[in-house]
């Protein structure tokens, strides 16, 4: 099986090779018959690649301890669903995941590649065959997972995968991560093909749009599910620790989101073509950058593999993407001269702009951030780095005017709007913010940062809420439809505005629940004995036993914490938080007990235990409206999802007016 898969990986490389090189030639020369050599290459290179995966999961499976990297990150007491994350549990699995990954990306792209502007196409295959070709020699020359374990012996248990990723988010959270950062790949390499093609068509830019949002909706499931994950295995209370790893993935879905906004001022009035096409650059580029950050070892991070000597590689990469795309643009930038000027700073082009501005701006202080640490050893020979406060006060206000602008970007008329509609569009939303920032006053919350993300998201809620409501008015009218049956209709008449709404209403729920889980956080330390009790917030805890156990992977302490009502009288549940011991690792790790409400969490962890045996100590957060951050990502996921649902009525039309523009191309 091991010589299987990495005959698989190299067949793969030179698949990858003959679609970029076929791709080229099928755009240089108008051959039909070296484009489908590109396609089918394409195609074959995804099929084999992730062959390569599967034999790597089958090596882990078998527990086939001649392979290095499975000895290294696997034994035989872990469970079935461990050691198939422990594919991607170390640098080699990782890559060769992420080359997979793309390879079958570019395998779809080529399926779907059965479009009359074959010079265009061409060119995208030949660039997207590119990056798979990129990634697939880092893992086969680089990386290689294949490599075999050179000992006179063949050992008789691996030493298991960091305790730390033994957690069932782990089997989801990267796997989502890299579907999210090699789908960007295809955006890049539209936006480059067209370049390279003159083609001056919207086609394309509605199918990097629509892969874009593809590749979006992975990169926030797998930024949440890691959140998710931290909040669960770390023990710290928290989801988010600007930690420079988990900012590497946050710096592409920023310039991501930007492009997703200001490209549909492109495809409506043919304006922030070169804006658009750098937005795309950077997000790929950036998706690069979080690679080599966690493979390079410049930066510490829980997150982050060993240290390695690769990082030029991708520094090469990033350069040699960030070169050629500036020559293009240069050689082409007739094609991305705008056909519009913005009329007006009352207008939703100009709004789209300032949410572009505040993102990037979002952008480039958490990449200060991140690299302000390299910045300073390199210039002062002294490592300095910022922490979270210094993300939370640069980011924290930014994030505040970005949500105003969310809530007002899309009610703003394209081209120009009066004062007279602006008064009329949002008097109500507004004064429903004041209004309620000014409850939340008087019921008692008097810090102003959280006032004022509430008062924002209910201006936001109210816009959203009067725009639907204008839009089943004019529906109503003429028909005899009553205003149930009217909203239904207009909503699905108007399904991808309404999406995009959705999407907007989830980011309204994750900014109220991260603001209550950092601005109304409750934290304690304390130590019980058996039978003891201590009240905490709105809750009493009493610590019924502490023993010890052990599994087959590891051994364990555990607390048994019966949770009450304040008053004793009410009986919440029993939480059990767990220390283990992993010997193999010689690694200990937290396991936390959770009581998730729709008010707050209750998060108790056991810290540890005193010497005699009888006084146990325990840490203790009660997070508000935590379980709301994760119900405002399923909104998000769900809206993208309703954009991303074929609109039927407009897809013989554009494929007709594809023929046509062949036609007259020809």
């Amino acid at each position: 099986m091991n010589s299987f898969a990495n005959f698989c990986l190299l067949l793969g490389w030179l698949l990858a090779l003959t679609g970029c090189l076929s791709g080229c030639t099928a755009a240089i020369s108008r051959s039909e018959r070296w484009f489908h050599t590109a396609r089918n290459a394409t195609i074959l290179c995804g099929v084999v690649s992730m062959l390569s995966v599967a034999g790597l999961g089958a090596l882990f499976l078998q527990d086939d301890y001649r392979n290095q990297y499975v000895w290294q990150f696997s034994n035989q007491s872990m469970d079935w669903i461990y050691k198939v994350s422990a594919i991607w549990g170390g640098m080699d699995g990782s890559m060769l995941l992420w080359a997979g990954i793309l390879a079958v990306s570019t395998a779809i792209l080529a399926w779907q590649s059965v479009h009359p502007r074959r010079q265009l196409m061409s060119w995208v295959l030949a660039v997207a065959n590119s990056s798979t070709l990129f990634f697939l020699t880092v893992v086969a020359f680089f990386t290689n997972p294949f490599r075999a374990i050179k000992a006179p012996f063949i050992p008789p248990d691996g030493n298991g995968l960091n305790p730390l990723l033994q957690n069932p988010y782990m089997a989801v959270h990267p796997p989502l991560l890299y579907l999210g950062f090699t789908t960007f790949a295809i955006p890049f390499a539209f936006c480059v093909g067209a370049l390279l093609a003159g083609d001056r068509s919207p086609e394309w830019i509605r199918l990097a749009r629509r892969w874009t949002l593809i590749a979006w909706i992975f990169l926030t499931s797998g930024i949440v599910m890691g959140g998710h994950w931290a909040y669960l295995e770390l023990g710290w209370g928290g989801f988010w620790a600007w930690d420079p790893v988990e900012n590497s993935s946050f710096l592409p879905w920023l310039t991501g989101t930007a492009f997703l906004h200001s490209v549909m001022v492109q495809e409506r009035k043919g304006m922030l073509k070169m804006w658009n096409l750098w937005l795309v650059v950077a997000t790929y580029a950036l998706t690069v950058f979080g690679t080599f950050l966690t493979r390079s070892g410049i930066v510490q991070s829980v997150h982050a593999f060993a240290s390695t000597d690769i990082g030029w590689v991708f520094l090469l990469y990033l350069s040699i993407i960030v070169v050629f795309t500036l020559v293009v643009s240069i050689r082409s930038r007739h094609i991305l001269r705008p056909e519009r000027k913005i009329e007006s700073f009352l207008s939703r082009e100009a709004a789209f702009l300032l949410n572009n501005l505040l993102l990037l701006s979002i952008c480039f202080a958490t990449f200060w951030g991140v690299m302000f640490p390299v910045f300073s050893e390199a210039i002062t020979e002294k490592k300095q780095t910022v922490g979270i406060p210094f993300f939370n006060a640069v980011n924290g206000p930014l994030f505040i005017v970005l949500l105003l602008a969310m809530g007002i970007g899309p009610l703003v008329s394209w081209r120009k709007t009066t004062w007279a509609t602006l008064r009329r569009m949002f008097t109500i939303p507004a004064l429903f913010g004041c209004l309620s920032g000014a409850a939340l006053l008087f019921g008692g919350i008097e810090e102003p940062k959280a006032v004022t993300v509430y008062a924002v998201c209910a201006f936001i809620v109210a816009a959203l809420v009067m725009e639907l409501h204008r839009g089943v008015k004019a529906h109503r009218s003429g028909s005899e439809l009553g205003y149930v049956g009217a909203a239904g209709a207009h909503v699905r008449k108007h399904y991808v505005r309404y999406g995009g709404h959705l999407v907007h209403l989830g980011v309204v729920v994750v900014a109220i629940a991260v603001s209550a889980s950092l601005i109304h956080k409750t934290e304690r330390e304390f130590a019980l004995r058996s039978g003891e009790s201590i009240e905490v917030g709105r809750y009493r805890l009493s610590l019924a036993s502490v023993r010890e156990g052990r599994e087959a992977n590891y051994e364990y302490l555990e607390a048994e914490v019966s949770v009450m009502g304040r008053s004793g009288e009410e009986s919440l549940g029993v939480l059990r938080p767990q220390l283990r011991f992993y010997p193999r690792n010689r690694e200990t790790t937290t396991e936390v007990a959770l009581r998730m409400g729709l008010r707050d969490d209750l998060y108790l962890v056991l810290a540890g235990l005193d010497e005699q045996g009888t006084l146990a100590s325990f840490k203790v957060y009660i997070n508000p409206l935590q379980v709301w951050l994760w119900f405002g990502a399923m909104i998000m996921t769900v809206g993208t999802v309703v954009v991303l649902l074929p609109q039927r009525d407009r897809v013989a039309a554009r494929a007709a007016l594809g023929v046509r523009s062949e036609a007259i191309s020809s």
